[in-house]
């Protein structure tokens, strides 16, 4: 008896969309390059990426994906070659070289076929553009704006301020129903990042906002910020801006909802009256903490963290923010005496859950 082989082309469109979903990003392609009816199939499957970096480094873009359901990392590489044209490398196949091509253009352009798509959602956008941000903002400008599609992004992360024209112009694009969460990290203690003038209403309904950089922000554009998560540094920043926001948080009482305001003077926001509610639970050289616990109820408890310089306050047990970590390892050296008036559910409450 001999067995009838089956080709792709055989299965109803049903069971080849269940096939291509369980299938990583690598295995897509192929199938997508395959023939035309894959190429279908393929674009009308959903497709979730956990991560996508885009960098500028060392005179190439390198883009980087998180594979699903593996994890597995791709790593794509685009570069000048020695004609003027295109070298383009990957980290499981062989370099290809395209002649009479821009290096940033092809980056982009493959980004677009692969990302900018309907079907596709990417979970965090990470961007560093710092080594021609100008250049990379005008490619990523050309492509984004012809699009009928907005780019699908949950939360973006972008890597030097310098990047940040980039970072913008990827808001300006992105479906704003998905845009969640923004994240900036600094390569100089001096740079300085300007959060509002540019996607000023963007800003203000995002749920997560970590800025790890001096902030140049006013005390009015932190109270108007909706986000339940907020981190920022500043300057400028007093104990009038922290005492508002410890009303505004502890009146919303979300749980998992924190705040984190850093004077980078090193002042101003030592706390000289804790407001109504608050019992002060343990303290060290550095810090004190308080909580705001309200008896017999289902409403989360509120815990506040004092310094000079530094107020954090999170509500709740549930993780989403990580700025209790870098005042825990100052406790652990602090005497027994400092310590031991800390109870398990304060232990609880220090924890923190990465991005």
């Amino acid at each position: 008896m001999t067995e009838n082989s089956i080709e792709l082309s055989d299965l109803p469109p049903e069971m080849l969309r269940l096939l291509v979903e369980k299938c990583d990003f690598v295995t897509r392609r192929l199938l997508r390059a395959s023939s035309s009816l894959m190429y279908q199939v393929v674009g009308s499957t959903k497709l979730y990426i956990p991560s996508v970096g885009l960098k500028l480094w060392n005179g190439a873009v390198v883009v980087e994906l998180i594979n699903l359901p593996c994890k597995r990392q791709y790593m794509l590489g685009f570069q000048k070659n020695e004609t003027g044209g295109t070298l383009i490398w990957t980290n499981i196949q062989k370099a290809v070289d395209i002649e009479n091509s821009d290096y940033m253009g092809e980056a982009v352009d493959w980004f677009r076929q692969m990302c900018l798509q309907k079907n596709v959602t990417i979970g965090k956008f990470c961007i560093n553009t710092n080594d021609d941000p100008k250049q990379m903002t005008e490619k990523l400008d050309e492509v984004l704006k012809k699009s009928e599609i907005p780019l699908k992004i949950e939360s973006i992360h972008c890597v030097g301020t310098e990047s940040s024209d980039s970072m913008w112009k990827v808001m300006e694009y992105c479906d704003k129903r998905l845009f969640k969460e923004m994240k900036v990290e600094q390569f100089d203690e001096d740079e300085i990042f300007e959060l509002f003038g540019k996607q000023d209403e963007i800003v203000k309904n995002l749920e997560k906002i970590e800025i790890n950089c001096l902030c140049n922000v006013s005390v009015d554009d932190v109270l108007s910020l909706n986000a339940s998560v907020i981190s920022l540094k500043s300057e400028n920043f007093t104990d009038d801006l922290v005492y508002e926001l410890i009303e505004k948080f502890t009146k919303r009482r979300e749980d998992g909802s924190a705040f984190c305001i850093e004077n980078s003077q090193k002042r101003n926001l030592d706390l000289e009256t804790i407001p109504p509610g608050f019992k002060e639970t343990d303290s060290t050289k550095r810090f004190k903490e308080y909580r705001n616990e309200l008896i017999n109820t289902n409403h989360p408890t509120v815990y506040l963290r004092v310094s000079e310089d530094r107020v954090v306050l999170q509500i709740g047990d549930t993780k989403k923010a990580n700025f209790w970590m870098e005042d825990e390892s100052d406790s652990e050296t602090s005497d027994d005496s400092d310590s031991s008036s800390g109870s398990d559910s304060d232990s609880d409450a220090n924890e923190y859950a990465s991005d």
